[in-house]
């Protein structure tokens, strides 16, 4: 089985994982093939990707032109080549070297799709409870699969459903929703781990708020343009919009 890793990124140098991310990546085993797709950044992501891709040669860097994270995914997706293809949140940590082999162990079921619990490297109750409600609710009974969960899904399968939706917020959920039309998403025996930093920053309560806030306007239909606007507050994490 050959994996396909999608790293999607705009400006990543502040949350201070962008370097630990692929230190941890270029360390996995297996046959792995790590595309790092880059929108104009102005605080130096792009020369951390660039030192990546000289000292090791599975690191692929794309210079896009995309307008959010969706298009940055997909336009990973395009020329990767791999069985597998793993989306991957730039602001969480993978398990360490056995990523494959969780994968491979995760889908020898027959599921097409799954992703690894979740963590975060903060310890708060609310953020303890958030982990434990995605993966036991939102996952094993919703088949909902959020990004900093770091989904893999079947090359096939992604290819069928029309790859990432092209939206600037909401864009996994509305992913879960189609490919659990074909099977049920499964949870590896593996743990990420995501940084706190936009609920340390914002206040953990504020943005808990915050989030379920943007949930309830999703089902109303509301413009993901402005919930996007909403949630970044001029911050550019998905999406760079004009000012």
């Amino acid at each position: 089985m050959r994996l396909s890793i999608i790293l999607p990124c705009l400006n990543e140098i502040r949350h201070g994982y962008l370097e630990n991310i692929l230190t941890n990546l270029v360390a996995q085993d297996g046959e792995i093939e790590i595309i790092t797709v880059v929108s104009v950044s102005d605080d130096g992501t792009d020369t951390v990707l660039e030192e990546y891709t000289k000292r090791y040669a599975q690191v692929q860097i794309v210079r896009s032109l995309a307008k959010n994270r969706a298009q940055r995914l997909n336009d990973g997706i395009a020329i990767s080549t791999g069985d597998i293809i793993l989306l991957h949140h730039p602001a969480t940590l993978l398990p360490e070297r056995i990523v494959l082999q969780l994968i491979e162990q995760t889908l020898a079921s027959g599921s097409q799709w799954g992703a690894f619990r979740h963590s975060f490297d903060f310890t708060h109750w609310l953020l303890h409870f958030t982990s434990w409600y995605s993966d036991n609710v939102r996952v094993k009974q919703k088949s909902l699969v959020y990004l900093d969960h770091c989904p893999f899904i079947d090359r096939q399968l992604l290819a069928q459903i029309g790859n990432v939706p092209d939206l600037d917020i909401f864009e996994d959920t509305v992913l879960s929703d189609r490919l659990r039309q074909f099977s049920k998403p499964l949870l590896a025996n593996g743990q990420v781990i995501t940084s706190a930093r936009r609920f340390r920053q914002r206040g953990i309560y504020r943005h808990a708020i915050l989030n379920q806030v943007l949930k309830i306007c999703y089902h109303f239909n509301i413009d993901p343009r402005w919930l996007n606007l909403l949630y970044e507050q001029k911050a550019s994490i998905n999406v760079k919009y004009d000012q």
